[in-house]
């Protein structure tokens, strides 16, 4: 059964956002660019244009002081005019090159720097005609031809603003001075240049918040992918519970094994089983080295009679340690004095050869 944009209402996990990105599904639009490098260009001109006018007629003096010695020479012509592209390339350059630097900029503020070599892999599915007529008639392809549209009506509109502003002031062009005639058309291609820009700036806006509502969208997930991805990252739940129980078994046979090396286990006497271990030079203060209750106290009791270890009943204090202490953690001080009693009068009896279990 297909899935329906209802049932994808979870939220994308990092996982799949990652994998989309490993595909290059990335939030881009492409309407931001160009209003960067516009921003950009506009930037250079109003503050390194009057420069690069000084380096252009300078460069255009030296054309013109060249041409009569060319016109002279035919094999002249061919180096006069590679030294006149290599000017017109050093003016430019800097020029050029910060654009596409913001340009790209643009790009990487969107996405994010990552190399991906696999997307350079052509793919056959992208030349399927049916795909490409698939994109072209979707909505997105709707959205992309209004965009267009709507791109040409602003640009059409604010130059007709700007034209039909300066149509009085470009009547007295043909009596204006060479620098007066360049003045006037800078000042107009920047007034029509900043509308321009701003105005593509709000599409490039908005354009940037579709085109990421769209990536959220396409990337939510049903419940059941949730469901199928996690149990992927963590295992099955069944295969965990087996883990844990596994490892809870193999903690307690360890725990069962360190009572032969206790000195004492003290009982509730029933429920509660504490075994302790003191050995002054190697620790402060006693230390547990298995505890249990129930069926687990039951067991640490038959090993400590396995292993010759005395029981000793101490309901209270039982309780207290089982509730209070973790295993391989030493005895909190308000017990030292009743647990020091206890341990005297069993390093006391040990001069008996056999196990002794004090009621």
């Amino acid at each position: 059964m297909a899935e329906s944009a209802s049932d994808r209402s979870e939220k994308a996990t990092p996982r799949r956002r990652e994998e989309a990105r490993e595909k290059g599904q990335v939030v881009l639009s492409p309407e931001v660019s160009p209003v960067a490098v516009l921003l950009a260009a506009l930037a250079m001109a109003s503050f390194g244009g009057p420069r690069l006018l000084a380096q252009s007629r300078l460069v255009l003096r030296g054309w013109l002081a060249s041409i009569g010695p060319a016109a002279a020479a035919d094999d002249a012509v061919g180096p006069m005019i590679a030294h006149a592209v290599l000017q017109m390339v050093s003016v430019l350059a800097p020029f050029f090159i910060a654009t596409a630097v913001v340009g790209a900029g643009a790009i990487v503020a969107q996405i994010g720097f990552a190399v991906r070599p696999q997307l350079l892999v052509p793919d056959p599915g992208r030349m399927n005609p049916a795909r490409g007529m698939k994109r072209i008639f979707s909505a997105a392809g709707a959205v992309g031809l209004m965009k267009a549209v709507l791109k040409i009506a602003i640009v059409g509109a604010i130059a007709y603003r700007v034209l039909w502003r300066a149509g009085n002031d470009a009547v007295a062009a043909p009596g204006m001075t060479l620098d007066e005639l360049l003045a006037f058309t800078g000042y107009g291609m920047r007034r029509l240049l900043i509308g321009m820009a701003m105005a593509l700036g709000v599409l490039g806006v908005a354009d940037y918040l579709w085109q990421r509502w769209r990536h959220e969208r396409d990337l939510r997930m049903t419940r059941q992918e949730v469901k199928e991805e996690q149990k992927d990252s963590d295992g099955d739940p069944q295969i965990r519970g087996r883990f844990r129980r596994a490892h809870r078994e193999l903690a307690r046979r360890r725990m069962l094994t360190d009572v032969k090396t206790a000195d004492v286990v003290l009982t509730n006497p029933v429920h509660v089983a504490v075994a302790l271990r003191y050995r002054p030079a190697e620790m402060a203060a006693p230390r547990v080295v298995a505890k249990g209750a129930g069926e687990l106290a039951q067991k640490i009791k038959d090993a400590a009679r396995t292993a010759g270890i005395p029981i000793v009943e101490r309901r209270a204090l039982a309780r207290a340690l089982f509730r209070s202490v973790k295993i391989g953690s030493e005895i909190p001080p308000a017990l030292y004095r009743a647990v020091a009693e206890i341990l005297a009068y069993i390093f006391s009896l040990r001069g008996r050869p056999s196990a002794e279990e004090a009621r």
